[in-house]
């Protein structure tokens, strides 16, 4: 039956309200409330010895706490508080986004865990509602757990902790300061004396023993640090009459802590403080030689660490390159193999201008066309330019500097033994990145960090080059090859481009810029080899170019559609071990199936799967010293929730999120397929309520933005926000189609018609999907496409295109607010799609552009244009909203002021979430149309009569 036919046929049907299929069926309707009560798994660690795992339990709004749960057996223990920090989710999002949310520590070895217990949500909001001061607004505390038997010791108003990797026997946290503050000193004349200034103060530090408990407390410190073997805890005093300052050491035991040992002392700042793996010496920069002077100079300092440490001063802003002084931010760091440290150099801080000079004075920003980075873009990184440091390296052995960055080379990595730098740089092609992006490329250039001699090795990369872990190669992919350069050698070979018939570029890619790599997955071990991917399999090439490329997965990936990738057990651990099985993940991309196989790098035999199953699987986690596993497993009716074990495939799950999911409805999800009109096949999503009855019709939403097959088994909780969470609709009896599109270069509108129209056809002619009763909605790029969309078919009876861009050709020379960039280089090489400039394809702009198509809508609108977007900017709603009231088109336009791309705010993520419920309710289901799509909400009345009329809600 063609569809007109069957339109026609299904026209005189009555329209009806679908009751909510939570409630015939006895189970809880989802409400904006149930959103609230939802969980989330993060801050996943495990014990080195791998018999406990710590988590975050976390709600969308409220109070999270810590889990520490055996692997094996049943014991648990709880930390209310302990590790939460989603302040993007909170109704009070600026009052916690003082804290920064700091991951459970365990000790070394395994008996204790340490994590900061943040604040009670409510006493956050009434401190904010009562505008305290910082200091006097509630803090952090500390929680230590006993691991034996449970056991929680908390400490009040701790700012920070550290435990020792490898240790045990100590941990040490820093105190906040008085509650109450200080009297602010008094202002400083022109003449005062310029050794009277003002330095941040210090506060307590405890050093507690573990296994006793036993404390001892270090007044004014302003930061610390314990190596990773517990041989050494180093802290900087910064007293408020300067009198203790300085940088100490002291050496830890088992049991006891030696007295301190003063590395530098005297009246100044000391920052920095660095400790190398091996725990055998520290680095520190200090201002104390150059304290007195009106803007006091740093320099890096250095000892080893032995019976008598004393550090000494060994670079100075008088050896560095003219312009540049030793950076006080950012800290020194030791090289992996400790044989060289790294620190920033940087400008002097400039003065303030003083906040009357400018009065009567013109104030403006000149746009010059030569500058490398637009004025909005110079705006947005400003603060990180004033703070930018650049690369320099102290050799121990040697004792020698050498400065490596610089403006021209602003990025430097050095290697683990201190002798080579690679630096990548865009600087040359930032006018051609505002249109090329990446394609632009950057310049790399090989450093010896000995010397300071440099070669450019290539140009215009428009991929990032990676140096190896032993810094004997520098890896980058371009014009479809991989290529090694070998820095002893000074030669690049290409290490691909012999293999016949093998893409390592991306097939699938679909947007104008240069294909991307598919990856490399790790070197192993004295930079051997090198692992890179096809679409499916991995490779083992040889950077020396000694040994023929190798399919190291032996195309068993290809042969059987399964994407095979490395896994990373052993973060810490720079090299992949060739003498130990090789964890890869797997998807099937046919069934969507995932699981995990084995492997060995320089082995011969086949791959060997150890799991495969019907879910989407985390990345597992390892213990340090033991073979134990932690890892996500899901489905759409299945949470995330924690599983382990010491084989993948035997696992114990160990957590149970939301036990409260079975009382709400969840209906079920399938992939279904069907051609586009140019006979593209193409995959999507179909979510269907809980008791879906395929000779009913349903009302069906279709949301979208790129690709969502991926997402088959993908579990879905009940959120509210600008988008349609088919979870939540299912539970309000529509069904909820997720297509996939097809993207044909400089034709995104109609690829997006040519993909979706006949998906939902698709659908609509299997019977179960009323054509009368469709809406559609998608946020930002699906925004674009559901308002395009609409100007082409009048299939749809409700659309939400929220955050879209109407028009292509203002939108072309707009700026991305967040970041600053001109948005010419979305159009010519990224996610629009349009693959030239609008002087050369000035048809392409307006036929993709739903503004010049507007008059031949006939589908009610209902979309968000928020006034603080860094993305999309707002004017594009509002040129969309005035040529639909122009037109005489039902519309409607929210703008949360002050709101972002992505409400961010918890008031508004509900309030657009009930708008658009009520929006489709009153198009879709029948249902009485609320009072702020009746009536309005006059300015007059905004903030007064607003609340009223705002919750004239059909919603439940």
């Amino acid at each position: 039956m063609s569809l007109a036919r069957l339109l026609r046929g299904l026209a005189a049907l009555p329209l009806f309200s679908v009751p909510v299929l939570s409630q015939a069926q006895g189970k809880r309707p989802i409400t904006q409330d149930t959103y609230d009560r939802w969980h989330t798994i993060g801050g996943t660690t495990v014990s080195p010895d791998g018999k406990w795992v710590a988590y975050t339990l976390s709600p969308v709004v409220g109070n999270g706490e810590l889990v520490v749960r055996s692997t094996q057996g049943t014991a648990e223990y709880r930390v209310p508080r302990g590790y939460t920090g989603r302040a993007q989710l909170q109704p009070a999002a600026d009052s916690a986004a003082q804290f920064t949310p700091a991951a459970p520590v365990f000790s070394g070895d395994s008996k204790f865990v340490a994590v900061l217990a943040y604040p009670d949500r409510d006493a956050m909001d009434q401190a904010r509602r009562s505008r305290l001061r910082a200091e006097l607004q509630p803090k952090a505390g500390l929680a230590i757990v006993g691991l034996a038997d449970g056991k929680v010791g908390t400490v009040p108003r701790v700012k920070s902790f550290r435990l020792a990797r490898d240790g045990g026997a100590w941990l040490a946290y820093l105190l906040e300061g008085d509650s109450v503050a200080a009297p602010a000193p008094p202002r400083r004349s022109a003449g005062a004396d310029s050794t009277e200034r003002r330095k941040d103060a210090g506060t307590t530090l405890v050093l507690r023993a573990l296994a006793t408990g036993g404390e001892e407390r270090i007044a004014d410190v302003i930061g610390y640090t314990i190596d990773d073997g517990e041989k050494w805890l180093a802290y900087a005093v910064s007293s408020k009459s300067g009198d203790t300052d300085g940088a100490f050491v002291r050496a830890l035991s088992a049991s006891a802590a030696a007295p301190a040992v003063a590395l530098a002392a005297g009246k100044g700042n000391y920052k920095g403080l660095a400790i190398d793996r091996k725990g055998t010496q520290v680095a520190f920069v200090t201002d104390r030689d150059d304290y007195a002077a009106r803007r006091p100079k740093y320099a890096l300092w250095h000892a080893s660490l032995g019976a008598r440490p004393v550090a000494q001063a060994v670079v100075n802003a008088a050896q560095l390159p003219s312009g540049l002084v030793v950076a006080d931010r950012g800290g020194p760091a030791f090289t992996r193999e400790g044989t060289a440290i790294t620190f920033g150099m940087a400008p002097p801080a400039q003065d303030s201008i003083p906040a009357d000079s400018l009065a009567e004075k013109a104030v403006y920003d000149l746009w010059h066309w030569k500058d490398g980075k637009l004025q909005p873009q110079q705006k947005v990184e400003l603060a990180r330019d004033r703070n930018r440091t650049f690369t320099a390296v102290w050799q121990v052995a040697t004792r020698t500097l050498v400065p490596l960055g610089g403006d021209s080379l602003p990025q430097v990595q050095v290697s683990a033994d201190g002798r080579t730098a690679l630096a990548v740089t865009a600087v040359p092609y930032e006018i051609e990145q505002m249109w090329a992006e990446s394609d632009a490329g950057t310049d790399v250039w090989l450093l010896d960090a000995t010397t300071g001699a440099r070669r450019k090795v290539a140009s215009k990369v428009p991929f990032r080059a990676q140096l190896s872990p032993g810094g004997k190669y520098v890896l980058w992919y371009d014009d479809h090859r991989w290529f090694a350069h070998d820095v002893k050698a000074a030669r690049t070979r290409d290490l691909t481009g012999a293999i016949p018939g093998v893409r390592f570029d991306q097939e699938t890619w679909d947007t104008p810029s240069l294909p991307n790599p598919w990856g490399s997955g790790g070197w192993s071990t004295h930079d051997a080899r090198v692992l890179v991917y096809d679409r499916y399999d991995v490779w083992e090439l040889d950077p020396a170019g000694v040994v023929p490329p190798r399919r190291l997965t032996d195309g068993t990936g290809r042969e059987r559609h399964t994407i095979l990738r490395v896994v990373r057990t052993d973060l810490d651990e720079p090299s992949l071990d060739a003498s130990q099985p090789l964890l890869l993940s797997a998807i099937d991309d046919s069934t969507k199936h995932a699981g995990f196989w084995t492997d060995r790098i320089g082995g011969t035999a086949p791959p060997v799967p150890i799991v495969m199953s019907p879910n989407r699987w985390g990345t597992p986690l390892k213990a340090r010293k033991a073979g134990q596993f932690v890892v996500t497993r899901q489905s759409y009716r299945e949470f995330p929730d924690l599983y382990t074990g010491e084989r993948l495939d035997a696992l114990a799950r160990i957590s149970e999120a939301n036990p409260q999911q079975g009382e709400y409805p969840r209906g079920d999800v399938q992939l279904v397929r069907w051609l586009s009109a140019d006979g593209v096949p193409l995959r999507g999503l179909l979510y269907t309520p809980e008791g879906f009855d395929s000779t009913r019709t349903y009302p069906m939403l279709v949301y979208f933005y790129e690709e969502h097959s991926n997402d088959l088994f993908a579990h879905v909780t009940p959120t509210g926000r600008n988008l349609i969470n088919p979870l939540v609709y299912n539970s309000l009896g529509y069904l909820v189609f997720m297509p996939d599109i097809h993207y044909i270069e400089g034709y995104p509108g109609p690829s997006a018609v040519k993909s979706i129209v006949p998906g939902v056809q698709s659908l609509i002619a299997r019977g179960f999907v009323d054509p009368r009763r469709l809406g559609i909605g998608g946020q930002s790029w699906g925004g674009y496409q559901t308002a395009y969309l609409v100007t082409q078919t009048n299939m749809f009876a409700a659309a939400v295109p929220n955050a879209t861009v109407a028009n292509m050709t203002s939108a072309y020379g707009g700026i991305r607010w967040g970041s600053g960039l001109a948005r010419s280089f979305q159009y010519e090489k990224s996610q629009s799609r349009i693959g030239c400039s609008i002087w050369t394809c000035r048809d392409r702009f307006i036929e993709n552009s739903p503004l010049f198509f507007a008059d031949r809508i006939k589908t009610p609108l209902l979309f968000m244009a928020n006034d603080n977007d860094g993305a999309v900017p707002w004017y594009q709603g509002i040129e969309f909203f005035v040529a639909l009231r122009r037109l005489g088109k039902e519309a409607y336009m929210v703008t949360y002021n002050g709101d972002e791309h992505n409400p961010t705010k918890r008031a508004n993520q509900k309030d657009i979430d009930r708008k658009m419920q009520d929006f489709f309710g009153h198009h879709l289901l029948g249902q009485p149309a609320p009072g702020w799509m009746r009536k309005g909400i006059p300015m007059l009345v905004k903030g007064r009569d607003q609340v009223r009329m705002a919750t004239d809600s059909v919603t439940p």
